[in-house]
């Protein structure tokens, strides 16, 4: 289990993060056809179960059980990832996102640990990539369903981790004596779809994903 949080965060608190039976309930107390609306995914009612893509895979989840699972391999997937897909459903309510991009820092309402977020996110990417080719990083976050937009940084890419959840990303890499840096920005509003520690988690699941997937494209190159 991933411990995140301070020493100060209590155990129950990560405990009922992970508990399973607590996130199927949250689901359960709203209709399916009202979750689909709110979370912006697809529900079936013939095979009772919802579909969406995260990071360009295919997530089902079934109802009422609630289990997620990739629809290309059958498998769940990692339990950092799995957890606040739940939540995510059992969240969202539709609000609008506000289009305002911030770090997390800065989001309504946001009461965490930054500096650590800020370190195992944008700090491991810039750590990773810095020095590195751009195109590359380009080619794996398309792969991943990312978007590539305009900016002055080096790199500025939209992920879709989720349908109402997008996660954007800015690279600058070194340059003469001014040090690489990175950054992960969230919508203000993006609380109203996921919980802090949901987002205290798979934050630095994504960076190290995105790494991951790099060297695996950049060692089956010749």
């Amino acid at each position: 289990m991933y411990q995140y949080m301070e020493n100060h965060e209590t155990v129950a608190s990560t405990a009922l993060f992970y508990d399973f039976d607590h996130a199927r309930t949250l689901i359960l107390k709203k209709h399916p056809h009202e979750i689909a609306r709110d979370a912006q995914v697809d529900y079936d009612d013939k095979n009772s179960c919802f579909t969406f893509l995260s990071l360009n895979q295919m997530i089902v989840v079934s109802y009422p059980e609630c289990k997620a699972i990739f629809e290309a391999t059958g498998k769940a997937p990692d339990l950092n990832w799995h957890m606040p897909i739940l939540h995510y459903l059992s969240t969202a309510n539709g609000i609008p996102l506000s289009g305002e991009l911030t770090p997390i820092r800065s989001v309504d309402k946001y009461v965490g640990h930054p500096e650590l977020f800020e370190r195992e996110t944008g700090g491991r990417l810039i750590k990773h990539f810095d020095g590195k080719s751009v195109e590359t990083i380009k080619q794996v976050c398309t792969a991943l369903g990312g978007e590539t937009l305009d900016s002055s940084a080096d790199l500025y890419v939209k992920l879709n981790f989720l349908p109402r959840f997008p996660v954007y990303i800015k690279l600058w890499m070194t340059e003469d004596e001014l040090p690489g840096s990175g950054q992960m920005l969230f919508d203000k509003r993006c609380l109203n779809y996921l919980g802090e520690k949901d987002i205290q988690i798979f934050g630095p699941l994504i960076a190290k994903y995105l790494t991951q997937h790099y060297d695996l494209v950049n060692n089956s190159q010749p």
